[in-house]
This record gives structure tokens, sequence and C-alpha cells, in this order.
């Protein structure tokens, strides 16, 4: 896989699940007109892959296998949630996720066509009303609102790698 190129990578601005969508016709149409390209190390369908999936884990739940040490779980909830409850916050690029049998990473061929899908399934839940209330293996307890709020900042993260033109 290559590594992602840091200097080329710069966070979209969207700030609502509505605008995320809008972000996603975006994408299509870059994709169809050949001028979507990423700086990032995974490709575009795993980046959507990868984000679709982080939004199931937290509307159906994360499974027993996903359960972090204890002090990992501390830091998170003494750190980093507090930083996830910032509307204006943005998480930056350069957490590597550990590559063993890890069900948030993507697969190895990932289409743009399957993860806009997926992504679409996931943000199409969302706006029907479901509620994302399971709780997460780093941040502990969360509200759907405090979801929202981080897979809005995952995506804007993610995303920004991508070039459309």
């Amino acid at each position: 896989m290559p590594f992602a190129d840091k200097s080329q990578w710069k966070p979209k601005s969207f700030r609502t699940i509505d605008e995320l969508s809008a972000e996603l016709d975006t994408i299509e149409a870059a994709h169809q007109a050949g001028t979507l390209t990423t700086a990032g190390g995974w490709t575009v369908g795993q980046n959507l892959e990868h984000c679709a999936k982080f939004i199931g884990f937290s509307l159906d739940g994360f499974g027993p296998d996903m359960k972090l040490p204890l002090i990992f779980r501390i830091l998170g909830q003494l750190v980093f949630k507090r930083m996830a409850k910032n509307p204006n916050g943005q998480m930056k690029p350069g957490i590597k996720l550990p590559e063993s049998e890890n069900p948030l990473l993507p697969a190895d061929q990932v289409s743009i066509e399957d993860g806009l899908a997926l992504m679409r399934t996931q943000i199409t839940r969302i706006q029907n009303g479901e509620q994302m209330l399971h709780d997460s293996p780093l941040l502990g307890t969360m509200t759907h609102e405090l979801w929202t709020l981080v897979h809005l900042n995952h995506c804007r993260m993610h995303f920004g790698y991508f070039k459309y033109k």
C-alpha cells in the first residue's frame, strides 16, 4: 500500500449529514468525469468503505472482538472524547490502525462505486431516523449527536486526500 502524501491533505468543510451526502455526489461526479484522485495511502473506494464501516458499527454495535485495552479506553474518554465534542474540531491524519483482522480496515480492492453505495446506505439509515447509540470501544458511551460529530470529522479527514480536478 502506498503511503499518504500528507502535504496534499486538506480537510473538507462539510458539517452536517446532508452536506456529507452532497460531498458523495461531488465525489461521484468527479469519478464519472475522470478527475477524481487521492493522495492518500488508500484508494478512494477503500476510504469510503472504511468510513461507512465505522458508521455501521455505531448503528449496529462493535462486538466483543473490538474491545480495547483499559489504558486506551481511559485515554479515549479523558482526552479524545473531549476533543470529539468540538463541532469545529479537525481530526488529523496519521493514526495507523492495527492490521491484524481489524474489522474497520477496508478490503484490498474496493471500487469507488461500491464504497459510494455503502456510504449512501449508512447515510440513508441515519436520514431515515436510525440512531447511532452504541458504545465506542475508544470513547465509551455515546449519544447520536456525538457520533454524528465524530463521523463527520472522520470523513472530513479521510476525504481531505481526495482531489476532484
